[in-house]
């Protein structure tokens, strides 16, 4: 039983899911109590969870092509069904946090959208040069969404950052299976502009949110960010490019919580 749990876990993305709960975490205790900010973790965990899952079912039969014996599903390690069972409970748990948590109702329905705009991604627009909008307007609503939850002044720069970071984080997460997705039909928008494209890509979005955050703070650490936003240009190896960018983002938002609230 343990041992399934644990495969649950790794199916949902869980490091993605974990950062994306971590920061609404954060920015939730900034602006309100420990409470509040739990719940609204609990409630972007809950959507973050149906997210992940739904794109390894999605990407089962791709990913068995390739043998991407990583992930829980190709491994043996549980089952399809098993997923789908844990998609239609947690979207219960997760319809009852929207009505009855702390999102209100119009930050609720925003969050919902935030979901349903990366249920998208995994289901279509992966495979679209449009594959950087879902990641463009769910994590630049998440700023929206925690901030007018506990009732705190947002700023359009908050959603710009997020944005950006969403963007940067798609493309870099993109790197290290490029080339499969390319035989797989998967061509979205890093895949379409291949590697070194791509990595500018990242730059600019790293590199941009980074001098947003600057000029709103006037953090010198913004400007450190952006300086290491140009190791995309060197030559790391494609495997750490998603990690890093974690770092960047978690670095980023540290200085938003730090600064600019």
């Amino acid at each position: 039983m343990i041992t399934r749990f644990i495969a649950l876990f790794k199916a949902s993305h869980f490091i993605p899911t974990l950062t994306v709960t971590t920061l609404t975490i954060a920015l939730g205790w900034r602006t309100s109590d420990l409470t509040t900010a739990l719940l609204i973790g609990l409630t972007f965990f809950s959507g973050q969870l149906i997210v992940g899952w739904s794109n390894d079912l999605i990407d089962y039969s791709d990913d068995l092509r390739h043998n991407r014996v990583s992930k829980p599903l190709v491994a043996g390690e549980i089952s399809p069904t098993a997923v789908q069972i844990a998609i239609s409970v947690d979207s219960l748990l997760l319809i009852l946090l929207t009505i009855f948590g702390p999102l209100n109702n119009r930050f609720g329905v925003l969050h919902l959208v935030a979901v349903l705009s990366a249920l998208a991604y995994n289901a279509k627009l992966k495979s679209t040069v449009f594959s950087f909008l879902p990641y463009l307007l769910s994590f630049g609503l998440l700023p929206i969404i925690v901030l007018g939850s506990t009732q705190s002044p947002l700023k359009l720069w908050m959603a710009a950052i997020g944005g950006l970071f969403g963007v940067g984080v798609h493309v870099a997460n993109v790197f290290k299976d490029l080339e499969e997705d390319r035989l797989s039909g998967i061509l979205g928008l890093p895949q379409i502009l291949g590697v070194m494209r791509s990595k500018y890509l990242c730059l600019a979005t790293f590199g941009g949110s980074s001098l947003i955050l600057y000029f709103a703070t006037e953090s010198n650490v913004a400007l450190i960010i952006l300086a290491a936003s140009f190791i995309y240009l060197t030559p790391l190896p494609r495997i750490f490019a998603f990690p890093f960018s974690i770092l960047l983002g978690l670095a980023t938002m540290a200085v938003f919580i730090s600064f600019g609230i």
